[in-house]
């Protein structure tokens, strides 16, 4: 243990004898039976620049389309009358594109006529994440596509011409200045004209699954030991990369917000939603990746499933989300039912538009605009659970329906619990009694010290021999090195606020459950531009000191009788819009957070 901080909260992180299982509350006000201390986490959402890349099939994290031209040949790729932002790279045509029911161009302007056509572009591109990182920054791919046309590749990716042949392209790429994704690119499609456009397109890397062990990866049937074959990848067709299930197989639970991408989806519908044919299960404004994965991941983890319902989504969207799950998910395992991510907060659209709603809804009472939100936001949430409690029927039981509340500020908790205005005009009950079985918060630790107030300090920190870990810890684990900060430092604040989160949920008979927590060091407005504060909080994340910290952090959760807790998040890169990962990137060897949450979960 490094400086003895924290060391001594590893004796009693075994202590609680666990109650696993959280089982219905026949009348409204008795307290629920305790779901046990547990260990869940987020898992990241889809992108190209993302570093957890859970799937198989590297195309189904590709960006959007880039409409693009090349200058000099085409025509119309004279940068004349386009609008801001426009280049040869991306010429903002996207709504120009005929694409077909999985998101594939079905043809492209000629180059020879675009300027005449009315058209800019002339090919499309996309990036691919690739999962190579600054341990292993080169490997090689299989792409492979249906139809006729041409493919082109950039951005460090090199077509190997003598293993290529017609439908599957060898790629070789090298990750450059950071950047570990490439360019495909579809130059041409269809030239004949008779219907057959490139499409079906998938990315695989080299490697494969040893054959009954979904979780083991190998490069060749040696690596699977002489009983097991190695099944390639190409071959064996996977949906989930075997090293990231690795990395989650340790956990109870998995939550889905940002996979589902609840804070920006504008799904309203069931037809909104993301379908396993798309070309790409990474969406920007819709409905993330596909739902029929949730409970394919949760069934082959062994793991519950905690679930986000759309700010937007109708009611036809949850009952037929909740008849999908309720049809795939394995009878031993639960599902958490969340309805929309922070609502409290004004960082997220979704939480505006609830107000909007609100406003529209009671526009004579009496109360704040922000506690007209909070309170719609608990009338959406009752609706919700009473559409997955009718659904699920008599397995009821395996649904335990959440509040989402501000960790801070148990007032939010109180105005979406007990919604006043929707009770009042319907006489019947409060949003709590409408089948909702668990307050949950997140109870992160150590935010104020990446705000603007506290900004010259932490710099002035940095500037110590060793960037300022040692005062960055000591202000964690005891405070005092940051005037006007808690009493008692960070993790003892975060303590304070899950024990009178707890003492409110048992006022209303309810589990306390943490959606998402973990450390949350990073720098706010002037602070969050600063170097030299982005590189303490980031070499913070990476020391032993964290792990210790989530160590005592989570012992505190247990403590307080918190029930399931899950960390922000599985995987990510750390920047100066934070380091949330427990690690960094996939396939990373070890990290003093994810070590720890390892050694903090209760033994069977």
């Amino acid at each position: 243990m490094v400086d003895g901080m924290g060391g001594r909260w590893l004796d009693g992180i075994y202590a609680a004898a666990l109650c696993l299982g959280l089982t219905a509350c026949d009348e409204p006000d008795a307290p629920t039976p305790d779901s046990g201390f547990g260990i869940g986490v987020n898992i990241a959402g889809l992108a190209y620049y993302g570093t957890e890349i859970p799937f198989v099939d590297l195309f189904k994290l590709s960006g959007p389309w880039l409409t693009q031209c090349r200058t000099g040949r085409d025509p119309g790729c004279n940068g004349q009358g386009w609008p801001p932002g426009a280049s040869a790279w991306n010429t903002l045509e996207q709504d120009a594109l005929v694409l077909d029911a999985a998101g594939y161009p079905k043809s492209l302007p000629d180059p020879a006529r675009n300027d005449a056509s009315g058209s800019r572009f002339t090919s499309v591109a996309t990036l691919v994440p690739t999962g190579l990182n600054p341990s292993r920054p080169a490997g090689r791919f299989i792409v492979r596509y249906q139809g006729q046309g041409t493919l082109g590749y950039a951005r460090g990716a090199v077509r190997n011409a003598v293993l290529s042949r017609p439908g599957r392209d060898v790629v070789d790429v090298t990750g450059t200045g950071g950047e570990y994704w490439f360019e495909l690119a579809i130059l041409a499609t269809d030239p004949g004209g008779n219907g057959d456009h490139l499409r079906n397109i998938r990315v695989v890397p080299e490697g494969g699954t040893c054959e009954g062990r979904p979780t083991a990866f190998c490069t060749d049937t040696q690596t699977c030991g002489t009983q097991r074959a190695c099944r390639p990848f190409e071959e064996a067709d996977p949906i989930f990369d075997p090293r990231f299930l690795r990395n989650l197989a340790p956990f109870r639970a998995i939550r889905f917000m940002a996979y589902q991408n609840t804070n920006d989806s504008t799904a309203v519908g069931w037809t909104d939603r993301t379908v396993p044919d798309s070309r790409t299960w990474a969406s920007e404004g819709g409905d993330g990746g596909p739902a029929e994965l949730i409970p394919a991941l949760g069934n082959r983890l062994q793991a519950d499933v905690w679930v986000n319902m759309p700010a937007r989504a109708d009611d036809g969207y949850v009952r037929q989300f909740a008849m999908l799950v309720r049809r795939e998910l394995d009878k031993d395992r639960k599902v958490y039912v969340e309805y929309g991510n922070e609502a409290w907060n004004d960082a997220f659209s979704a939480g505006r538009w609830m107000e909007v709603q609100a406003l529209a809804k009671w526009p004579g009472a009496g109360e704040s605009a922000y506690g007209k939100r909070l309170q719609w936001y608990g009338m959406r949430t009752a609706q919700v659970c009473d559409i997955w409690e009718e659904v699920w029927a008599e397995e009821r039981d395996r649904v335990i329906c959440v509040m989402g509340s501000q960790a801070a500020n148990p007032w939010t908790a109180r105005q979406a619990l007990d919604c006043r205005l929707w009770r009042a005009e319907r006489g019947g009950a409060p949003c709590h009694r409408h089948h909702v079985r668990a307050l949950a918060i997140a109870p992160y630790f150590g935010h104020y010290l990446g705000l603007p107030e506290h900004a010259a300090v932490v710099k002035e920190w940095s500037t110590d021999p060793d960037g300022g870990l040692h005062r960055l810890f000591t202000e964690i684990f005891y405070g005092g090195e940051l005037p006007g900060g808690p009493a008692g430092g960070a993790l003892e604040e975060a303590k304070r606020q899950m024990q009178e989160n707890k003492r409110l949920a048992s006022e209303y008979g309810l589990n306390l459950v943490a959606y998402e927590g973990g450390q949350h060091l990073v720098g706010v407005s002037e602070a969050g531009t600063d170097p030299a504060i982005t590189a303490l909080f980031v070499a913070a994340n990476r020391d032993e000191r964290m792990g210790e910290a989530y160590l005592r952090h989570l012992e505190d959760w247990r403590a307080a009788g918190g029930g399931l807790y899950n960390l922000w998040n599985s995987a990510g890169p750390y920047t100066r819009w934070g380091s949330w990962g427990l690690l960094e990137y996939r396939d990373q060897p070890g990290a003093p957070k994810y070590d720890a949450v390892r050694a903090a979960m209760p033994r069977e």
